[in-house]
């Protein structure tokens, strides 16, 4: 999976569960995985 798709449905999963962009756009990768449980 592409680094750019993978943001786009971070950002969407974000979103529906209440995040803003700005929120999003300060998590870390590390952040990123914790939050997706990898």
């Amino acid at each position: 999976m592409s680094f750019a798709l993978m943001r786009q449905l971070a950002r969407r999963l974000a979103t529906e569960s209440g995040f803003t962009a700005g929120e999003l756009e300060r998590m870390t990768l590390s952040d990123l995985h914790w939050w997706l449980g990898d």
